[in-house]
Order: C-alpha cells, then sequence, then structure tokens
C-alpha cells in the first residue's frame, strides 16, 4: 500500500474527515475515508499523530472492584458501558489528564497509578486517533458527571456482576468488553 494523497472534506471543532487516496497491491487507485483529532493533517504528517485520549482502568484499592461507566453516546443513541476516559489537554501528559477526567466524570480520586500502557488506536477502522490507558488505584465517592453535554451513569462492579452485564449482552466499547471479559474469568 502507497499513500498517494489525502484530502479534508470537513473540518469540524472536535473530529476532521479526510479521504486518502493510495495504491493498492494491484496497483490500482483507491480512496479510504477516516476521521482525525487533528484538524490539520497533511500527506507530510499523516502517521505521525501522538495520543490524544487517555482511558482509565480504575480498580478499587483492594482490586476487588472496577469502575465502570454507563454512558449515553450520541454516535449509538444509547447508553454504552466503557472505562472513563477523555481528551489530553495541550501541556497534559497521560497521568495528570487521567486524574483530571477521573475526578471530572467519577468525582473519585486517583491514588495509584499501575501501569501506563504504550499508546494504542481507538478504532483504526475508522480513525487515526490513538489513545494511553492508565492502570490505577481510586478511592472516594462516586459524583455526577461536571459536564451538562454528558449522561454518565459511574458505579463499582465486582466480577459476578461484570459476568452478568457481558451475559446480559450489555453495550460496551471493544477495549472495555475484552478486558471485563479477561478480568471477570481471571
Amino acid at each position: 500500500m502507497k499513500l498517494l494523497d489525502l484530502k479534508q472534506i470537513h473540518k469540524g471543532k472536535f473530529l476532521s474527515y479526510y479521504v486518502a487516496s493510495y495504491l493498492n497491491k494491484d496497483n490500482k487507485i483507491k480512496e479510504y475515508e477516516f476521521i482525525s483529532r487533528d484538524p490539520n493533517l497533511t500527506k507530510d504528517t499523516f502517521g505521525n499523530n501522538v495520543p490524544a485520549g487517555v482511558g482509565m482502568v480504575p480498580f478499587s484499592l483492594d482490586k476487588q472492584k472496577v469502575v465502570l461507566q454507563s454512558e449515553f453516546r450520541l454516535a449509538t443513541n444509547k447508553f454504552v458501558y466503557n472505562f472513563p476516559a477523555g481528551l489530553i489537554d495541550e501541556g497534559e501528559t497521560p497521568e495528570v489528564a487521567a486524574k483530571r477526567e477521573l475526578k471530572e466524570e467519577t468525582g473519585l480520586d486517583l491514588v495509584k497509578i499501575e501501569a501506563v500502557l504504550s499508546p494504542t488506536y481507538a478504532s483504526p477502522g475508522t480513525s487515526d486517533e490513538l489513545m494511553q490507558i492508565v492502570v490505577c488505584l481510586v478511592k472516594g465517592e462516586i459524583k455526577e458527571s461536571c459536564f451538562v453535554d454528558e449522561e454518565i451513569k459511574a458505579r463499582w462492579y465486582t466480577k459476578e456482576e461484570i459476568k452478568t452485564l457481558l451475559e446480559e449482552g450489555a453495550y460496551m466499547s471493544v477495549r472495555t468488553q475484552m478486558f471485563l471479559w479477561q478480568w471477570a474469568n481471571s
């Protein structure tokens, strides 16, 4: 595969829509549509992105429970289970963003960072967005999100409660479902 050209079709407030022209294995020119958080992406800078967001896997101090949120996601028009996550503000590290986002979305305090995983693509079939996952220990009382444009219901879950969610077919992001299945069955 060889990238030939990149055109911005629409520049939005948070996402931009691009069409990449490329040469496939049969030497035919094809086009591929995707979105990016980078509003100034060019053929030369494409693929050089830095993490735009952070996701947390927040455990209780004894690691017997995990915080999960059910959030109304406009792109699906339904509530979807996911771990707390958000954008990394300019000048923030993933660790600082994780602490801030966790507090904003759940009211909880990040006590200890267990691991910061390497950057990973959020949805490589539709976006070039990179995220970093922060595995952490948290404490405190869950509170409602401080943003009026977000409808988030966070709570603590045990492995048995997670198994029930999975068995019931609760809607989740793919990374959340994969992690929860592994954790609940370990």
